[in-house]
């Protein structure tokens, strides 16, 4: 796709090669030839598209500080902060599955999964309820959307989970205006990390903001309930191809 000024440039060279053969052409018909060109309507379909584009690589060549984003295929996602639709007194994040690079490593939308998330020490909320709270916004979402928590110990050991899956006021699908998000946990004294973020699963558009981690009040439930503890061996880090022999190549994609 070309950006804006490419697509510009373009309709003025072939304006003035109409032109030369005596052919009387309007700049803003050159525009469309030009459109039509990369199988689009029109101008505005392509101008919209080049920004939205633009938009994504000033995304792609920036980082949230503290959060990261992981999916399956993070190619197929735009996601960042977003200047274009930032809360009037804070940031704002967008995560957002793009059609056309998601539709040959996720031709079962279903598998697609974007999530930006914070992994911290549990130490300084251990033995606390905690409520962590978002306000999330989405357009077109189709498989759901919301926030997210988890509390581990040991490697291998989960005390706590909760995606507020089921709940009366839990995942988001289609349209939604800005709406209030928040999960209940309890951190056990022995808790070393605590993950959290939101996530998008299927196609759609998902803006987050606004979230914060605080006691909860003296009466609030959590909202899932404790994982049952286990008896896991603890499954340490250790180093690994230290003689840069082993190589995983990359799946191959199906066409």
């Amino acid at each position: 796709m070309p950006t804006i000024t490419d697509a510009k440039a373009m309709a003025k060279a072939l304006e003035a090669a109409l032109r030369g053969r005596n052919i009387a052409v309007s700049h803003g018909e050159c525009l469309d030839i030009v459109s039509r060109q990369f199988g689009l309507k029109d101008w505005n379909v392509l101008s919209a598209r080049a920004k939205r584009d633009e938009a994504a690589a000033r995304r792609r060549a920036e980082e949230l500080r503290g959060w990261g984003f992981q999916a399956e295929h993070p190619g197929a996602y735009d996601h960042g902060a977003d200047d274009d639709d930032r809360d009037p007194d804070r940031g704002t994040a967008l995560i957002r599955l793009d059609p056309v690079a998601a539709a040959r490593p996720y031709p079962d939308l279903a598998r697609a999964f974007g999530t930006y998330l914070q992994t911290v020490s549990a130490v300084p909320f251990r033995a606390r309820r905690l409520e962590i709270r978002a306000r999330l916004r989405c357009e077109g979402v189709t498989h759901g959307a919301t926030i997210w928590a988890r509390v581990d110990g040991m490697p291998g050991h989960t005390f706590a989970f909760d995606n507020l899956k089921g709940a009366r006021s839990g995942w988001l699908f289609g349209e939604a205006p800005w709406t209030a998000r928040s999960i209940v946990i309890d951190v056990p004294g022995d808790a070393i990390t605590l993950h959290f973020g939101f996530f998008l699963k299927g196609s759609g558009s998902l803006w987050a903001a606004d979230f914060s981690i605080g006691d909860a009040d003296a009466s609030a439930q959590i909202t899932a309930p404790p994982v049952a503890r286990t008896s896991v061996e603890p499954a340490w880090i250790t180093p690994v191809n230290l003689g840069f022999s082993e190589v995983i190549s990359p799946p191959a994609i199906a066409t």
